[in-house]
């Protein structure tokens, strides 16, 4: 599986299937896009720019104020 993204930092995140905490360290792969969607802090990833997101947008719309 490609890798999405290579960590400079170490994470705590959830595995998206067991839902149970699971710490990544600095220099891992992230091959998962439901884990990378879960770092969201820049600097967690080599170069400052977390993978562009693989997910299309929702499609749903906001409700008018």
């Amino acid at each position: 599986m490609k890798s999405l993204g290579l960590l400079a930092a170490s994470v705590h995140v959830l595995d998206p299937v067991e839902r149970i905490p699971v710490v990544l360290l600095a220099g891992e792969p992230v091959t998962d896009p439901a884990v990378a969607e879960q770092i969201t802090n820049p600097r967690c990833w080599e170069g400052g720019q977390p993978p562009a997101q693989t997910s299309k947008p929702s499609a749903r719309k906001a409700n008018p104020a």
